[in-house]
């Protein structure tokens, strides 16, 4: 039997909309896994495709809408009519909240919040705990494993890793992007409207990205980590991954890589069932 239980988990001051999907335990202590989805992705895609099934295999599973998408709060800034705010304590202001911002930096801290839930969660055993991440989660994943060594297994599906290399003009235009935050010559100064990428929902904070690297990460993560990939991935170049594997393994992690003979989005339905039980398989084993 599996029951489902909605939490709110506290990320810096911002309440995530979460979800405990969990087997009847008994009496015994269970492994569990922290679900990330990707880009624009929501808990609930996760909790029916992928977290039930994992339960179903006895893990304890969570799942979670990073801050500004799904039943998460979203960010607050001040307006340019807000006073500064000087004294601590509790305020009545006027803010704009922000939503669908694709922000690296806020989505990995969010990680590591739900991470430190899932740790101290009744009727689970700290010990065997493991980070499932897909897409733009996929990174998230690797760099929350690099730093954490209680994470004890990690599946990062079709990932999103950064370049090893990436081109000047890119960089600079990140620390363009950085400098009109600072002196608000874009509004809101956090990005809205401007940047995204055609095909997919949300803004990318391009700023943030330069100081996100899951690539850079990789080396110091420990955990057995088993790769995911399309190969014929089209948010990235395939080679990438490719790399980041090679890295790792040179590193001396156990790892191991699988590559499906498709596109990115073909994982979650042509081949959904067979990375399904390649991740099943890979929890079983290190947890």
């Amino acid at each position: 039997m599996v029951t489902r239980s909605p939490v709110t988990v506290w990320s810096e001051g911002s309440r995530l909309a979460a979800e405990l999907i969990a087997p009847d335990a008994g009496e015994a202590p269970l492994p569990a896994i922290l679900l990330c989805h990707g880009w624009a992705g929501l808990k609930e895609h996760l909790a029916e495709r992928y977290a039930m099934r994992f339960a179903e295999a006895g893990f304890v599973c969570l799942v979670f809408d990073y801050r500004g998408w799904g039943g998460s709060d979203g960010r607050m800034i001040s307006t340019p009519e807000t006073p500064i705010l000087t004294e601590a304590g509790e305020q009545t202001v006027k803010v704009r909240v922000i939503r669908d911002l694709v922000d690296p930096i806020d989505q990995v801290a969010d990680v590591r919040a739900c991470l430190a839930f899932l740790l101290t969660q009744e009727g689970v055993d700290p010990t065997r705990v493991g980070l499932w991440g897909s897409s733009y989660g996929g990174g998230h994943v690797i760099v929350t494993a690099a730093g954490d060594e209680r994470v004890k297994a990690v599946v990062a599906q079709i990932g999103g890793f950064g370049s090893p290399s990436p081109k000047p003009e890119w960089t600079e235009f990140q620390r363009k992007r950085a400098a009109d935050k600072a002196r608000a010559l874009i509004d809101p100064p956090v990005p809205q409207g401007i940047d995204a990428a055609p095909s997919l929902r949300g803004v990318p904070d391009v700023a943030r990205q330069l100081f996100h690297s899951p690539i850079d990460a990789a080396p110091r993560v420990r955990a057995p980590t088993l790769f995911l990939d399309a190969e014929f991935e089209e948010y990235a170049e395939p080679a990438i991954h490719g790399h980041i594997y090679g890295v790792m393994k040179a590193a001396g992690v156990t790892t191991e890589r699988v590559t499906y003979p498709c596109t990115h989005y073909k994982v979650y339905d042509e081949y959904y069932e067979p990375a399904l039980e390649a991740a099943r398989a890979w929890f079983a084993r290190y947890l």
